[in-house]
């Protein structure tokens, strides 16, 4: 089976990186990467990495779709709530349901998406878990000064990333401990287009008292590095659809600290023991001074069991060109 992988934008966005890791998944399970005339196509799709507005982003989908190697399966990414009622949910929620039209089939990364796309099109998309990454090895890496007491937040940044409650949280946690706050560090840089949250979070730190953070890019051996030594990891944007921050801390076999959000539960729910989960801010407060007096808390023992991302993909490959065969 030969398999065309689309995901436009830049190499280091989490889509793209994402569109190719599945693509090595399945090479393993016997679905082979070509653009040169592929049994099918696999597109991956975020308004973002499609156009400046959810309406140009789902024009321009259209537009290729029309052209691409049929059968065509997108994996839907950054999944709108079909219920919101402000301009830019109806917005996205429109411009999502005209990319699934023009598909043959939908993946999406998680069961509460799943909910959201049968709200939206009536369509019963496929689920497949985002992968796990691969554990890192044990390399060389340096880590910033403080990243042992301190909460670490990995990825872009990004406004609602959780940044802003990791320094609340930390300002909080060192009204009741002795020696003042925790350190927050940002393990990661500014997404395109929000470089000024880096100064407005290191304002907003300064006036709580909070040291604060940013390591820039972190190359392969001193993500390794940080995420190891973290003191406390914590994931706490809430309304992620999906979060690859979470699941790659799970695969440097870290414990981390989640807000109570769609995605959040169900990984708890589906994964238990591989989260310390909390209902209010209050809870997170809770759980990071714990983790700070007990960091074993923080730890996996093992490498998470997971589903075999790469023959699921296989899987429905198949089903699919078997149906398109079959009409």
């Amino acid at each position: 089976m030969r398999v065309h992988t689309y995901a436009p934008g830049p190499a280091g966005h989490g889509v793209v990186r994402h569109a190719r890791s599945v693509a090595r998944l399945c090479a393993s399970r016997g679905a082979l990467e070509t653009d040169h005339e592929p049994d099918l196509t696999h597109a991956h799709f975020t308004d973002a990495l499609f156009g400046p507005t959810i309406e140009e982003a789902a024009r321009d989908y259209r537009r290729w779709a029309a052209r691409a190697r049929r059968p065509l399966v997108v994996t839907l990414h950054d999944v709108p709530d079909p219920t919101g009622r402000g301009r830019r949910d109806v917005a996205r929620s429109a411009g999502y349901a005209a990319v699934v039209a023009a598909s043959d089939a939908v993946v999406v990364s998680a069961e509460h998406e799943a909910r959201k796309i049968t709200r939206l099109t009536g369509a019963a998309p496929h689920h497949i878990d985002l992968p796990l990454p691969a554990e890192p090895g044990h390399g060389p890496g340096d880590v910033p000064d403080g990243v042992t007491s301190s909460l670490v937040l990995l990825g872009y940044l990004y406004p609602g990333k959780g940044h802003r409650e990791a320094i609340e949280v930390a300002e909080a946690v060192g009204r009741r401990r002795p020696g003042g706050p925790p350190g927050v560090l940002a393990a990661g840089t500014a997404s395109a287009g929000h470089r000024d949250l880096e100064d407005e979070l290191r304002e907003y730190a300064e006036a709580r008292h909070v040291p604060f953070a940013i390591t820039g890019h972190l190359s392969d051996s001193r993500f390794a590095a940080v995420t190891r030594a973290a003191g406390v990891p914590v994931v706490l944007n809430s309304e992620v659809s999906a979060s690859g921050s979470l699941l790659s801390w799970l695969s440097c076999r870290r414990r981390p600290i989640t807000s109570a959000g769609p995605y959040s539960r169900e990984i708890g729910r589906r994964y238990p023991g591989h989260l310390l989960p909390a209902e209010t801010r209050a809870e997170v407060a809770d759980q990071v001074a714990r983790a700070l007096d007990e960091p074993h808390l923080t730890r996996l023992p093992y490498y998470p069991r997971w589903c075999d991302v790469g023959a699921e993909h296989v899987a429905l490959y198949r089903s699919v060109l078997a149906r398109v065969l079959s009409c």
